[in-house]
């Protein structure tokens, strides 16, 4: 495989993502696991805490588009993500007594769109033709899968459903930290073509 330009731009797209993606996965992980340890602690510091969590997320989305090179900028939606995330992370700390209405049904929603935003890095993997690119789908694929369970509620109790919705987080940390893996490998193959 040679290495064009373009490529050279791809590069650098892939290590922007790999920093976000880490400390992502990090706070997902963390909230999940805070979420099936403490299940039943108050909704009103669970919602300051993912409001936090949005806004960090929010903050690194605005970074890595404003880091990005022109010609990178017109094929990524960071500004929009970046803005929408910060704006709910601070109605979530600002007014967490009406998320905590609705919270399992938020956090359902936050997995299927996390979902849908990982199938894109399955379909940057296809369109670099690396291998084993439709790992990232099915991994999307399950996140929506599994948020729209969480969405749904089949659960007795909201204790449950808390449970739940913390081991899905869990589980879409680690993903998250396999995508870097495979990211990284990626980035490094690339180099050495």
């Amino acid at each position: 495989m040679q290495f064009y330009k373009g490529d050279d731009i791809m590069i650098k797209k892939i290590k922007g993502i790999k920093i976000e993606l880490i400390i992502i996965s990090i706070v997902l992980f963390a909230l999940g696991l805070f979420l099936v340890i403490y299940p039943e602690l108050s909704q009103l510091i669970i919602c300051k805490a993912v409001g936090i969590a949005l806004c960090v997320w929010g903050v690194l989305r605005l970074i890595t588009y404003f880091s990005m090179a022109k010609e990178e900028i017109f094929g990524s939606f960071g500004l929009v993500q970046g803005i929408s995330l910060l704006a709910f992370g601070l109605f979530f700390v600002m007014k967490p007594e009406v998320i905590a209405m609705f919270f399992g049904t938020i956090l359902a929603i936050v997995i299927i769109i996390d979902g849908i935003l990982k199938l894109q890095y399955g379909i940057e993997f296809y369109h670099m033709k690396a291998d084993k690119w439709w790992i990232e789908a099915v991994v999307a694929a399950f996140m929506v899968v599994m948020g729209v369970i969480a969405l749904f509620n089949p659960f007795d109790s909201s204790v449950a459903l808390m449970i739940f919705i913390g081991i899905v987080l869990m589980v879409e940390g680690v993903s998250d930290l396999i995508s870097i893996i495979r990211i990284s490998a990626f980035v490094k193959k690339l180099k050495d073509m």
